[in-house]
């Protein structure tokens, strides 16, 4: 009697093993891991418009400092297999124009896979009257006279930047930049056009109420020229 108990209970043990490592197979094909990217930014700072006729060597163009609001960050990206992940992160932070430094630290968990395509947006914070994007730098002007020079913009306005074929993986730290290039944004400004600017106490004001005409050439490129790098 004892050997026949010991027969099934030993049957038994095989029997649950087995039924074990096939639900982990299965489970495994099923369903993904997870993995997570820290978002960051990319921030030109230094002049390399070089257009003809605009903001070129002559007339000097920089910004040197500044702060990017936002509050909310979607990843969407669709993966080899042909599914679709979308995920929304809301989080007001702000980004450091000079280093590309975000604070607080977002981190965002997705499922981990390669990607064929991703599109990363973020959303500006538009609450209250502050401006959700403040740049400062300077101007050379014609005159070799160098100006302070300050962009300010209030909107929720949504960046937007695509990247193709991104591994994410459970076991790698992946940074996700987004471009930000201040100095693409006033490419389509004539030099001219900044030497004839009205100023406040001595600095170029760029705001949707000073100097509103080169504001809106500049608020028009702010989509232009962004693009997300994984790294």
């Amino acid at each position: 009697m004892v050997r026949v108990i010991k027969k099934t209970m030993l049957s038994i043990l095989i029997a649950g093993f087995m039924i074990s490592v096939t639900s982990c197979n299965k489970n495994e094909i099923v369903t993904p891991g997870l993995a997570q990217f820290r978002l960051g930014a990319n921030t030109t700072s230094t002049n390399t418009v070089t257009q003809t006729g605009r903001v070129n060597a002559t007339n000097d163009l920089q910004f040197t400092s500044g702060i990017i609001t936002f509050r909310e960050v979607v990843f969407d990206g669709e993966l080899e297999s042909g599914n679709s992940v979308s995920i929304t992160h809301e989080q007001i932070a702000i980004i450091d124009y000079a280093t590309g430094v975000i604070t607080p630290e977002i981190i965002i968990v997705v499922t981990a896979g390669t990607y064929r395509s991703v599109n990363l947006g973020i959303e500006l914070q538009d609450d209250g009257s502050d401006p959700s994007m403040v740049l400062e730098g300077t101007y050379t002007n014609s005159n070799d006279v160098v100006i302070p020079i300050r962009f300010e913009f209030n909107s929720g306005e949504v960046f937007e930047a695509n990247a193709q074929v991104v591994t994410l993986s459970t076991d790698t730290d992946v940074v996700g930049k987004i471009t930000w290039d201040a100095l693409d944004w006033f490419s389509e400004v004539t030099a001219s056009e900044l030497d004839a600017a009205s100023q406040f106490n001595g600095t170029i004001v760029i705001s949707e109420t000073s100097n509103p005409d080169i504001f809106d050439i500049v608020a028009d490129r702010l989509d232009v020229g962004t693009e997300a790098v994984f790294e």
